[in-house]
């Protein structure tokens, strides 16, 4: 991905291959880039389709970085809210999880804890039925 700066001059935003957006954004889409603390809003102006060799092709994405008021930055709230809200679910059924495994053994260990063991005399070798040396 490319952008072209306010001054015109095109430089390198980041190489990421076009499946890490899913597939080749069209012109005229918004990419909302987190790379730092706050998003940044592109608009996809260009694409080309580079092949610099059998092996080395692809498409160049050329951006330009937009202002966010408005759809893009309330695009951007809700994505964040629902990012928050699947966290928590997610979140919440690990504990879930966590406490009904807690649970499970605590139940185990409480049942045997009530169940007396057999001493070493009074256990029984398992009988096959034959004496020793038969077949």
């Amino acid at each position: 991905m490319l952008e072209v700066n306010p001054d015109g001059k095109v430089e390198e935003l980041s190489t990421y291959p076009l499946d890490y957006y899913g597939t080749c954004p069209n012109v005229g889409d918004t990419i909302v880039a987190n790379y730092f603390a706050e998003p940044t809003f592109y608009s996809v102006q260009r694409r080309y389709f580079v092949k610099e060799s059998p092996e080395f092709s692809g498409w160049a994405l050329i951006v330009r970085r937009i202002d966010p008021t408005g759809p893009p930055e309330e695009v951007w709230r809700e994505w964040q809210a629902a990012t928050k809200f699947w966290d928590e679910v997610a979140e919440q059924e690990k504990d879930e999880e966590r406490e009904a495994r807690q649970a499970r053994v605590e139940a185990l260990l409480a049942r045997t804890a009530k169940t007396p063991r057999p001493s070493r005399a009074t256990r029984k070798k398992p009988s096959s039925g034959k004496s020793r040396g038969q077949k």
